[in-house]
């Protein structure tokens, strides 16, 4: 490897490049920490190579051990990463980061600078995904499949210097294989450079975190264009300065941008209660999706003296918490076409679903032959009442599982060993409270700061029904009688 070696081997990486490969205490970029690292320098100079084992100043586990065999031994006296990682950020510096699994690697060294308070931001590039583009014939593409597909020569498997010459020796087979646009087509892909908005400060970015949460976007004078949520916040931000994702009206958006704030929340469903709340309070110019509804109508069904169902809309507030609700709408007249939609396959009679009247002959669909004839004898009450209750099934709400209030714990492990969690108070499906902190949750804060005026909203019930019947990650349901009896 020290003949020198032009960028332009590489078709579409037009900087230098920095192969890097790590080995580790174990999977996860949060608790576990490096052990050693591997970089394999390219650029116009040639190539270049460099390793340092690292003390991770935690025990390695046996079985990391077994794989890599790197010991507790070998890295006890090894260098921490804050005595190596001014050597490594110069190796970084300015350079694309290449991995077989970037999001690993990268996603290690940069939690490690940000121990250090020193914000990483390098454009990368994955050579698993690359293999998949170039090689899309083959179903594995493990850096262990490839190193025997292309018989690449390696001394010592796992560790992070050899992995790092394998990753680099499967680069240049790919780039004199593969004919160069399809290179360069597959490298682009991956490393599109989003443009930035040209009043935005590129510096914003870098503070935005990469948890759940919720950003927004601010114009001229501070007001606010958009409000979203995600998981990862400075990817989805950046998602957003992708021209060829955008549409036109998501492109003008971006061209008044000229700030961005972000809130963490400890994950999703935090996020999106949190990005509902704020869309309907603060009504930003871009969002139309979440708009605040001053009253919700729902359809629910009365029987009445003669045993005959009848439904009735209603404001959500005045309805009957006892008895099944059918949908939520904005208004009166989208509940009575949902409610017809549904009810015309079924056969249901005009004077009970369209008119709502006493039955006093043939109705209108009766002589259209779309009513079966309950206002004619032919079609039993009982019959009709089972129709429309099948007819309105796919609309029905679930019922709430408890019996009364229940606190939904978000529990996010936090670096430092604290558990931060969110705790929200629900009943019947409406938002009642919620409290923030950390350690074991404090649920006489959360009854303390109950909103008992709260009422059903469209986006929190699909929110919550996803939370308490699919089990949402790190989500947790705590039922108790100071809860129950509020």
């Amino acid at each position: 490897m020290s003949e020198p070696l032009k960028q332009s081997v590489f078709p579409g990486l037009d900087r230098p490049l920095a192969i890097v490969d790590l080995e580790t205490t174990g999977g996860s970029v949060t608790r576990d920490r490096i052990t050693e690292i591997g970089i394999v320098e390219v650029d116009a100079q040639g190539v270049r190579e460099w390793t340092t084992l690292i003390n991770p100043q935690v025990p390695i586990p046996r079985s990391i051990q077994g794989l890599t065999g790197i010991t507790d031994a070998m890295v006890a006296d090894a260098p921490k990463f804050e005595q190596v990682a001014k050597q490594i950020w110069q190796r970084l510096e300015g350079k694309t980061f290449v991995a077989h699994n970037v999001r690993f690697d990268y996603g290690f060294i940069r939690n490690a600078f940000a121990d250090l308070g020193f914000p990483l931001s390098l454009e990368t590039l994955c050579t698993v995904k690359l293999s998949r583009a170039l090689y899309p014939e083959h179903k594995r593409h493990s850096l262990e499949t490839i190193i025997q597909r292309f018989g690449i020569a390696v001394d010592e498997r796992h560790r992070a210097l050899a992995d790092a010459r394998a990753t680099y020796q499967f680069l240049c087979r790919a780039a004199s294989e593969r004919d160069s646009e399809d290179f360069m087509a597959a490298v682009q892909i991956q490393t599109r450079r989003p443009s930035l908005p040209p009043g935005l400060d590129p510096a914003v970015i870098e503070t935005l975190p990469e948890g759940p949460g919720v950003y927004y976007f601010y114009g001229d004078n501070d007001s606010l264009l958009y409000v979203g949520k995600s998981i990862n916040i400075r990817k989805r931000v950046m998602s957003h300065f992708s021209g060829d994702r955008a549409s036109g009206k998501a492109m003008a958006m971006c061209q008044q941008i000229r700030d961005i704030k972000a809130q963490a929340t400890t994950g999703e469903l935090s996020a999106l209660l949190l990005e509902s709340a704020e869309i309907k309070s603060q009504q930003p110019l871009y969002n139309r999706r979440l708009r605040r509804l001053s009253t919700l109508y729902t359809i629910q069904l009365h029987e009445t003296d003669d045993q005959l169902l009848r439904p009735v809309i209603i404001p959500v507030s005045d309805a009957d918490r006892q008895l099944k609700m059918y949908g939520l709408f904005p208004s009166k007249k989208k509940a009575q076409n949902a409610l017809v939609e549904n009810a015309q396959p079924f056969g249901l009679c005009d004077h009970v679903i369209v008119t709502n009247t006493k039955i006093s002959g043939p109705c209108m669909g009766h002589q259209i032959k779309r009513c079966k004839g309950l206002c004619c004898g032919e079609f039993s009450r009982l019959q009709h009442n089972t129709s429309l209750l099948d007819a309105l099934g796919k609309l029905a709400l679930k019922a709430w599982p408890y019996d009364g209030p229940v606190a939904l714990i978000e529990n996010q492990h936090t670096k430092g060993g604290d558990n931060a969690y969110t705790a929200f108070l629900i009943d019947n499906w409406c938002l009642l409270g919620s409290h923030k902190g950390q350690g074991e949750p404090d649920l006489q804060v959360l009854i303390d700061k109950q909103d008992e005026s709260a009422m059903l909203d469209r986006d929190l019930y699909r929110y919550l029904v996803k939370a308490v019947f699919e089990s949402a990650p790190k989500v947790r349901i705590v039922v108790t009688d100071k809860l129950k009896y509020l």
